[in-house]
């Protein structure tokens, strides 16, 4: 009979949230919750702790608890793995565990081993958002010789750090499959990185008589009445595996005195950094910058400390070469992207971009793509992880779609704007589902929900502008919609070959009223049809608005 060891790793040396172990939740050291819940069925249950002097009060609480624990090195925890199951044998089972995670219980660990088991499988974990699980209800199974042969194996710290990314590599990564009704709680968290996780975890658990036996459906039910019952929170759609929330937040207004509706000004540093944060706490997983957008960038990066880092995704746009045309040097132009990117690096204050985007499409044929071709390089480098384009037509757009490298696209779109349908740019984004489309200038720069007393709209007959107005109140009224807003981005929000809706705001007010827009439906099929068949196509000189 096969032997199972749930091995819980934990330190106290955390960056983000120190002595987070020992932080109490429910009366006692989160730690050793975790441990309880984890051996709540009677299962085998090893802490894994570090020798560093730090933990000393890891093992005292455990030791006071009475829980089995074993320490080994601090960054190498492949090893102490390994020293935690060295009695066992080489068909025997481990549960890696991690300490912050305090939903797992017995009953979840064994429906994942049972899983592991029928299905005949080398190595099994769970994968928020695809599992639909929250973020932080995770594990990992896998045999001990798994585990042996990594240990031999591997010589990258990262991947000793981080225990399994060998196993995936050489057995494959197997998705937990859940057999619960949890469609919804793949935007929740429940795992303890920072102090704001923290407080809702402890929240959670102080509303349940029995925090060590309470099954973990019932602790996700809990979980997303305490995150939804003071906070709206952003709708996600999963795009190729990852979430994506329907609001993506732009900060050209956080970086730039920036909008033709802008009566705010740009907001101090502190107010940039509190909306960001806001946004995050929320539910964004995306925010949309770019190197022209002023202090933009080095304020996401002052936003993105303390673990909010790891909870969203950036999306920048290269620093715009046309300037660049008078190079005649390839190496020119490699240093002047370099020098964007690297910039760009260093304001976000990561080593890596998420995704990087051409801030005009014609900067992919300068030199003959030298531009595109630096970009590429630095992706296969692992600088960049997404490459994308930010396009103003169709045209463009139809040409973005066939470079096999583009997997983002960032456009123009809105409940005026025709263009795109006409060119079956929708249809040709839906045959590239690996790209993702985010929509900008949804509100035309504010131009379509603030009321203007004379009806003027840059390069808008006046007829045509009072004509636009007046239907767009109509079928406020005739939809049953709150405003002019919530008609705008519902109406976007209704294509399905777009992912996503880059929207900024100059004041947290602001912001949490587009959050609180984002709590309604989108408008149905026949509602689109009605707008289309009401609102008259808008003259492109007013749809893009670099040609106000």
């Amino acid at each position: 009979m096969k032997k199972v060891r749930v091995v819980i790793q934990s330190r106290l040396s955390s960056t983000r949230l120190p002595a987070k172990g020992v932080l109490p939740v429910a009366g006692m050291p989160s730690v050793v919750l975790c441990a309880l819940r984890a051996a709540n069925t009677g299962l085998d249950v090893i802490v894994a702790t570090s020798t560093e002097p730090s933990d000393d009060l890891t093992v005292a609480v455990l030791r006071e608890a009475g829980i089995s624990y074993l320490r080994g090195s601090l960054n190498n925890v492949l090893d102490r793995f390994c020293l935690v199951t060295q009695d066992l044998m080489a068909d025997d089972i481990v549960v890696r565990l991690t300490a912050d995670n305090l939903f797992p219980d017995g009953g979840f660990i064994e429906g994942l081993i049972k899983q592991f088991i029928d299905r005949k499988l080398s190595y099994l974990g769970t994968q928020s958002p695809i599992d639909g699980l929250p973020y932080g209800l995770s594990a990992e199974v896998f045999y001990v010789e798994a585990l042996r042969q990594a240990n031999n194996l591997v010589t990258t710290s990262s991947d000793r750090e981080h225990v399994t990314p060998w196993i995936k590599r050489t057995y494959g990564t197997n998705n937990y499959i859940s057999s619960a009704n949890i469609v919804n709680f793949a935007q929740l968290r429940c795992t303890i990185d920072t102090f704001q996780d923290y407080l809702t975890v402890n929240k959670v658990f102080s509303l349940i008589k029995n925090p060590i036996a309470e099954k973990w459906t019932h602790l996700c039910g809990i979980l997303e009445g305490v995150s939804y019952k003071d906070n709206f929170q952003i709708p996600c759609r999963l795009k190729n595996n990852l979430l994506q929330s329907e609001l993506t937040l732009g900060t050209a207004q956080l970086g730039l005195n920036y909008g033709i509706a802008n009566n705010s000004g740009l907001p101090s540093v502190d107010e940039a950094v509190d909306m960001i944060r806001y946004a995050i706490d929320h539910g964004l997983t995306h925010i949309d910058s770019a190197r022209a957008y002023g202090e933009a960038e080095s304020r996401i990066g002052k936003a993105l400390i303390g673990g909010y880092a790891e909870r969203v995704d950036v999306i920048t746009k290269l620093d715009p070469l046309l300037k660049s045309f008078s190079l005649n040097s390839a190496l020119c132009l490699h240093k002047a992207v370099d020098a964007s990117v690297f910039r760009s690096c260093r304001e976000l204050r990561s080593g890596t971009i998420d995704t990087i985007l051409l801030h005009r499409w014609e900067e992919r044929y300068i030199q003959g793509g030298e531009i595109w071709q630096r970009l590429v390089d630095l992706k296969g480098e692992g600088v960049i992880k997404i490459l994308g384009v930010s396009v103003q037509t169709p045209e463009e757009a139809l040409q973005a779609l066939a470079e096999p490298e583009v997997n983002h696209i960032q456009l123009p779109f809105n409940i005026l704007d025709w263009r795109w349908k006409k060119k079956e740019v929708d249809k040709a984004i839906l045959r590239r589902g690996d790209v993702v489309v985010h929509a900008r200038s949804t509100l035309l720069q504010g131009l379509l929900v603030n009321r203007s007393v004379d009806a003027t709209l840059p390069n808008t007959p006046k007829e045509l502008a009072l004509e636009l107005e007046q239907n767009l109140d109509i079928l406020v009224h005739d939809l049953q919609r709150y405003n002019r807003t919530d008609l705008c981005l519902a109406y976007v929000r209704a294509q399905t070959w777009i992912d996503s809706l880059v929207v900024g705001a100059e004041t947290m007010v602001q912001l949490k009223e587009n959050i609180t827009m984002f709590q309604n439906p989108p408008l149905t099929v026949d509602e689109c049809a009605t707008v289309e068949n009401i609102l008259t196509g808008a003259p492109v000189e007013l749809l893009d608005p670099s040609k106000w």
